[in-house]
């Protein structure tokens, strides 16, 4: 239970419950600045297996996104906020990992028209570190090829400020 651990397949009992809201209300429409919209997701998910009382590995703790949404002509913004709740609610058969919780800040844009579309954006604005809850434990220090030399309990780290762009034709 301090390390990598070797399974085996076993039918079990599980069972899994939840919740998925999402909602959508306009904020303001005008001809000069166009339309606003605040959008808002929120997702939870429990799982346990049954026969043993654990927890069910890779299940997302509960997360939310909120967000202002501008449309104006053939342009289309937002700027979102994501939050995770820690990752507390384990496999402990399997050495899940444990996260921290944390929250982004998300940007974007998009031009589109019958021909084409145009896509920017930038993930994680302010470079913020966090820990990926479904991520798994990082293997890429130590020695990687024997089970016993790499170190435990480090898990994945989500990605830096990342800006994209994306451009599409129709023919």
């Amino acid at each position: 239970m301090s390390g990598y651990v070797v399974l085996q397949y076993v039918n079990q009992n599980a069972q899994l419950y939840g919740v998925d809201v999402s909602g959508k209300l306009q904020l303001a429409k005008t001809p000069g600045f166009g339309r606003f919209d605040a959008t808002a997701q929120l997702s939870y998910t429990r799982g346990e297996n049954l026969t043993t009382g654990d927890n069910l590995y890779n299940i997302m703790p509960l997360n939310a996104k909120l967000a202002l949404v501008n449309r104006l002509g053939q342009w289309t913004s937002t700027a979102e906020w994501q939050a995770v709740r820690a990752k507390t609610d384990v496999s402990a058969v399997r050495n899940e990992v444990k996260t921290p919780g944390y929250s982004l800040f998300n940007l974007r844009t998009r031009y589109e028209n019958k021909r084409f579309s145009v896509d920017v954006g930038i993930d994680n604005v302010f470079n913020r570190f966090y820990t990926l809850p479904l991520g798994g434990a990082y293997t890429g220090q130590g020695m990687t090829m024997s089970r016993a030399g790499i170190p435990w309990g480090v898990g994945v780290a989500g990605p830096a400020r990342s800006l994209y762009t994306a451009f599409n034709l129709k023919f």
